[in-house]
């Protein structure tokens, strides 16, 4: 079962998209309806990986890999995502802690 908040990765890049929420999950289509390319992962708040290509009644159903992302790790994709757009770190140590108020890690 996915801890929410979560995050997904996508394979190939540095975009993440941020997921607040089961009910945002469901509630938008983009999150769960279309296919995903294989490699795109779910990421949830301890940082359990689920894959994202199985299909149940029309919808994609994040399916547990049995592999985690550590804290540093999706520290990270977060500072690689932000860095990809331009934005500044102004301090390592503070988004440090937001990442682990987000992700309970």
């Amino acid at each position: 079962m996915v801890l929410w908040p979560a995050i997904i990765k996508y394979e190939g890049g540095s975009e993440l998209t941020y997921i607040s929420s089961a009910s945002e999950w469901e509630c938008d289509v983009d999150l769960h309806f279309f296919s995903y390319e294989e490699g795109d992962l779910l990421i949830d708040s301890v940082g359990e990986i689920y894959a994202l290509d199985e299909r149940v009644e029309n919808s994609i159903k994040p399916m547990v890999t049995g592999r985690r992302f550590d804290k540093d790790e999706i520290f990270e994709m977060i500072k690689e995502r932000f860095s990809f757009i331009g934005a500044c770190w102004v301090s390592k140590f503070a988004a440090s802690q937001l990442i682990t108020k987000a992700f309970k890690l």
